[in-house]
């Protein structure tokens, strides 16, 4: 059953890099991934549950790539976090870019449906307990006052990834332009809440970007 699921998004995947979003349709997905269409409907569902778990398998294989052990500072584990989050793995590049676009074209699929306290996306989580980790980690070593609960700047770092991405993936700007804002903006919103010295290395490291 599992290989079958994984076949499914393989083959989602693959029709998306090719036609777009626009081109996949379950009928067209179920024949070319071998499957009855009620059978991929009981496996994963329509087009937004097949969306939510490539969105889903994408975010965990970033995860497995990232390794906070052993960082020594926030800086080291941001550092982990950007290499994993613009590297496309053995997926592809043009599957990455893919799923950018898609998760912008499905209400919801990454992030909150609405304003409020609602909860982000399963997608979206798996980024954001990351990001709320590593400020977890950074207020336990002095880094950071603790003034901002750990889960708000998660919540926020997660936000400085998400707009450089979607701009590299609609060809706005380039790689080397993302990884640089989305640096620029986890140094930022680290400096909220930092310590005055771990605050001057932020901002210093910032004008240099």
């Amino acid at each position: 059953m599992e290989l079958r699921r994984q076949r499914i998004l393989d083959a989602a995947s693959e029709i998306i890099i090719a036609k777009g979003i626009d081109g996949l349709t379950t009928r067209g997905l179920a024949e070319a991934a071998g499957v009855t269409a009620p059978t991929l409907y009981n496996l994963i569902g329509g087009k937004k549950d097949i969306i939510q778990a490539m969105l889903i398998r994408s975010a965990e294989n970033i995860k497995v790539q990232i390794t906070l052990e052993g960082k020594n500072s926030p800086l080291e584990m941001i550092e982990a976090i950007i290499k994993a989050a613009s590297n496309p793995g053995t997926e592809g590049i043009e599957h990455l870019r893919a799923m950018i676009i898609s998760s912008d074209r499905i209400l919801g699929s990454y992030a909150a449906k609405g304003d409020g306290s609602l909860p982000a996306s399963p997608a979206g989580q798996i980024p954001i307990d990351i990001m709320t980790d590593v400020c977890r980690k950074a207020i336990a070593q002095g880094y950071l006052r603790g003034n901002v609960p750990a889960s708000e700047l998660g919540q926020q770092l997660f936000i400085c990834c998400r707009g450089p991405q979607r701009d590299w993936a609609f060809d706005v700007i380039s790689g080397k332009e993302m990884v640089r804002r989305v640096r620029r903006g986890f140094h930022l919103t680290l400096a909220a809440d930092a310590s005055p010295e771990f605050r001057e290395e932020l901002m210093r490291k910032t004008k240099t970007l």
